[in-house]
């Protein structure tokens, strides 16, 4: 087989913030390499998983193999399953999970090796157009990449209008049965749309870190899904909690004075519905104040922002897919995508109408 250089592979990566480059790897980050060091190392981690970074090329190879490091999230003490899925000219194809590759801990412990393997193999004949789709709850670096002897291949860049999504770990999806099965992944694919996938499992903190990297990155729409992890710790209180939201938001506008931005409050979740954690704000209260911090930049006269509340993309009566009344699961992941693209990215919708004109 054909090994492709890896400064090649690594211009076949959609879905990226950055690459990190090391003797005989590659690995995508959904954070600015050079600065890891301002980040903790709980974000640094969720941050690496790539969920939504996808392979894209366009070749006639029938087996696509792939070498790596793979370290898998484990949650009491089981990892969590981390298929790969392979779409051919736009379909699901096949779903499979690495061989070999290691288990990661919450507390940093690595249990295995985490050299690990990847082949598909039989894959239809003939020119076609070839999206892997990374794990999203692993950390992942490329080491090789081979097709068939003498086949041919091209980048298959993904020109889309892009809509960039940030928000918690019900935006990463872990828990959801593939990194394409994703409520921002499926809202995109709905809308023939390209996207960026920054959530950050337990790390969506209003952060200006994280406003700074959503700023700097190339998007038509903008998809602001926040609340949730500052419940935890009560970590914000009415006054910084408000005042945080205003900040991320000034700061995107700096380099998006015109892309619609869509900012989204907490789904439903029994728990929290009422209740605070540490002098902090409920998901009610933190719901009342993202209305009020969009109302209040709509009347200063941003006219491309809307409010939309979590409880449309998932509430009470969904609870059925809620197991852990936090995360909801496969199922209910893709009922929030449906919804969004029917709410947000129709034809003449608010956040991808320019595309309808």
């Amino acid at each position: 087989m054909q090994a492709l250089a890896l400064s090649d592979v690594a211009r076949l990566l959609e879905g990226a913030v950055d690459v990190r480059r090391r003797s005989g790897s590659i690995q995508p980050l959904r954070y600015p390499a050079a600065e890891a060091p301002f980040y903790d190392p709980f974000t640094r981690w969720v941050a690496s998983a790539p969920s939504g970074v996808r392979l894209r090329l366009r070749s006639d190879t029938r087996a696509l193999h792939l070498s790596l490091n793979q370290r898998v999230a484990a949650f009491n003490g089981e990892p969590r399953p981390a298929p790969w899925d392979l779409f051919i000219d736009g379909k699901s194809y096949r779903q499979k999970s690495a061989t070999g590759g290691a288990a990661l801990a919450l507390d940093g412990g690595l249990v295995g090796d985490e050299r690990a393997t990847l082949a598909f193999d039989d894959v239809p004949a003939g020119d076609k157009h070839i999206e892997l789709w990374l794990p999203q709850s692993a950390t992942v670096s490329l080491t090789a990449l081979e097709l068939d002897d003498g086949a041919s291949w091209t980048p298959w860049p993904d020109t889309r209008q892009r809509i960039l999504f940030h928000g918690s770990s019900i935006t990463h999806c872990m828990e959801a049965d593939t990194a394409a099965g994703a409520w921002p992944a499926v809202a995109a694919s709905l809308a023939n749309a390209a996207h960026i996938n920054l959530g950050w499992a337990g790390s969506c903190l209003l952060s200006g870190l994280a406003a700074r990297i959503i700023r700097d990155q190339r998007a038509d729409a903008i998809v602001l899904k926040l609340g949730i992890n500052v419940h935890g710790e009560g970590l914000l209180k009415e006054r910084t909690f408000a005042d945080s939201a205003h900040a991320m938001l000034s700061i995107v506008r700096e380099k998006h004075a015109a892309t619609p931005i869509v900012v989204i409050s907490p789904i439903w979740s029994p728990p929290r519905e009422d209740a605070g954690a540490d002098g902090g704000l409920s998901l009610r209260r933190m719901r009342e104040l993202l209305e009020q911090v969009v109302a209040a930049r709509h009347k200063s006269g941003d006219a491309h922002i809307r409010y939309l509340s979590g409880l449309e993309l998932f509430g009470p009566a969904d609870r059925a897919d809620l197991p852990d009344e936090l995360h909801p699961n496969g199922a209910g992941y893709r009922r929030m995508g449906t919804r969004f693209a029917r709410l947000m990215l129709e034809p003449g919708g608010f956040a991808l109408g320019r595309a309808a004109a």
